[in-house]
């Protein structure tokens, strides 16, 4: 099932990682997410299901879900309480939400999980234009977006 879904993934791993993972973040991650981190430690989504919103507004395609590891033999990084990390210093990205994925967007256009901005319900998940300072509700939970790219791999296998 992974393979369907990504086109390079991280590292499985164990709930003891996970743990490790929530230590470091400050917070614990919905389940459906941590699922998927065990699964197949994140990665880059392949083309097609990658589609969140019909109307494709701020390029609001999920390219990379971070979660664990690198893939065998490459140099790319999907740590959450790593690499992800890091960028948020970087880009300087909203206090207000952590950093899960990349959009396709312009450069700096990150997927946030909200955890207080009370625009947003908690758990949500934003599309930030951090050039233009744009924010896209794209889903209101992870469990929302895991089934939106769910279906886009049905729709895919149905055509």
């Amino acid at each position: 099932m992974w393979n369907d879904l990504f086109f390079e993934q991280g590292q499985p791993c164990d709930q003891a990682r996970i743990d490790a993972i929530h230590t470091r973040i400050r917070f614990e991650l919905p389940e459906k997410y941590q699922e998927v981190i065990r699964g197949c430690g994140g990665g880059m989504l392949r083309r097609g299901i990658d589609q969140l919103r019909d109307d494709d507004e701020l390029g609001c395609r999920l390219r990379i879900l971070y979660g664990n590891g690198k893939p065998p033999g490459k140099i790319t990084d999907y740590d959450l309480d790593g690499y992800a990390m890091q960028l948020m210093h970087i880009w300087e990205m909203p206090s207000w939400g952590y950093f899960i994925g990349q959009a396709e967007g312009e450069i700096h256009t990150p997927i946030l999980l909200n955890l207080s901005n009370p625009n947003y319900p908690m758990g949500a998940l934003i599309c930030v234009d951090m050039e233009c300072n744009k924010e896209v509700l794209i889903a209101n939970s992870f469990e929302e977006l895991w089934h939106k790219i769910e279906s886009n791999l049905a729709n895919k296998s149905d055509n």
